[in-house]
């Protein structure tokens, strides 16, 4: 009985990596200017986070034809949020004590070129969409 809850637990956390996550419920983006794209990735667990949230920034440089991008500005933290509870912990009281849960979040300005610019450092979108999705073992849906 007890390898056999085992064998569940690790099956649970195995089936919460990156590939659980990765979708468009956890990322979102915003045009600022025409090349000028802000990525945000919440989820996960650092540094899986800033790499996803990389992913998705080399997708939204090739979903608009272009080839290289350069982060402009980053940020990342943590948000919040918390769920109420009516379980009886203590001797079969109400506590109001809210579950907390913390979302890491990494978000990335990024400015797009269709040519390698003569600036200091450029990300190639396609080396980083296939190295963090071979790192992760994202499918290519």
């Amino acid at each position: 009985m007890r390898f056999f809850s085992i064998c569940i637990l690790l099956f649970l956390i195995i089936g919460c990596g990156a590939r659980s996550i990765y979708n468009s419920s956890y990322y979102s983006e915003t045009a600022l200017e025409s090349d000028l794209i802000r990525v945000t990735f919440k989820g996960g667990k650092p540094p899986m986070t800033g790499d996803l949230c990389l992913l998705r920034c080399a997708e939204v440089t090739m979903e608009n034809d272009m080839k290289f991008f350069e982060v402009v500005d980053s940020e990342s933290g943590n948000s919040f949020y918390s769920i109420p509870s009516a379980y009886p912990f203590h001797n079969h009281q109400i506590h109001d004590d809210p579950f907390l849960n913390d979302i890491p979040h990494v978000t990335k300005t990024i400015r797009l070129f269709k040519s390698e610019p003569e600036i200091d450092f450029v990300y190639d979108a396609e080396v980083i969409w296939s190295s963090i999705r071979r790192k992760y073992e994202i499918s290519e849906d």
